[in-house]
């Protein structure tokens, strides 16, 4: 196909050879790396010739790109974190509760795109841009509008004044990283199986008596005490 039939293709034939190509290189990369695949064996598994690939994407390298890019739930987050932590949704609702539901929600993602992450990290030591592209795209945007969340609760009362919601944001999100690390990536599972939502109960426990406000020592409740 010439680059003039392929600009003549509309949105919806073209698009799904380009989704194929992407599923393709991801399955590949997920199985032998970057280095182990070749922009041949894409093109066999996606069910096209070689040089369809190249009207595509420059290179396997631009195909990884795009899967970064497209493929890794950022923009899901990033929508789905403001709704759930919104004041109307949990201004009623026990904040154990809403801190549970971020957290399972959370992982889930992270679980159904385990590949594109394993990926991203395989490669980050080579490619840092890649790297810290996927950090501000997720992680560092879902930080901050925990941070965001947790400021909420520390002006309502129900949380004690944190020294940096940033930061305690970036802790709890430690807690639940910890779980695709030790179970997801390192094989945790097979030796000590463990339940996510367990794993998020917990967590949650640990880190909201950590900054219960009855432990404030300028809380109200330690001023009487004292």
């Amino acid at each position: 196909m010439s680059k003039k039939e392929l600009a003549s293709e509309t949105p919806e034939v073209r698009n799904p050879r380009r989704e194929g190509i992407m599923d393709a290189a991801l399955e590949l990369f997920g199985k032998s790396g970057l280095d182990g695949t070749s922009v041949e064996a894409i093109a066999h598994d996606a069910g096209i010739g070689k040089g369809t690939v190249y009207l595509y994407f420059r290179s396997k390298d631009e195909i990884l790109d795009a899967i970064l890019a497209e493929r890794w739930p950022g923009p899901h987050l990033e929508n789905q974190l403001p709704t759930m932590l919104s004041a109307e949704r949990t201004s009623l609702v026990p904040l154990e509760e809403v801190l549970q539901n971020v957290g399972n929600m959370f992982l889930g993602t992270v679980e159904r795109n385990m590949v594109v992450l394993r990926l991203a990290l395989s490669e980050a030591y080579r490619f840092p841009d890649r790297a810290e592209r996927l950090f501000e795209s997720t992680f560092l945007r879902a930080n901050r509008i925990l941070a965001d969340f947790l400021e909420a609760q520390e002006r309502a009362g129900r949380i004690r004044t944190l020294e940096s919601p940033l930061v305690a944001a970036r802790c709890y999100q430690g807690m639940l990283m910890t779980y695709v690390l030790s179970q997801e990536m390192l094989g945790g599972r097979m030796y000590t199986p463990m339940d996510r939502q367990d794993w998020v109960r917990i967590a949650v426990d640990i880190f909201l008596r950590g900054m219960d406000n009855r432990t404030d020592p300028t809380s109200p409740e330690k001023r009487k005490e004292g």
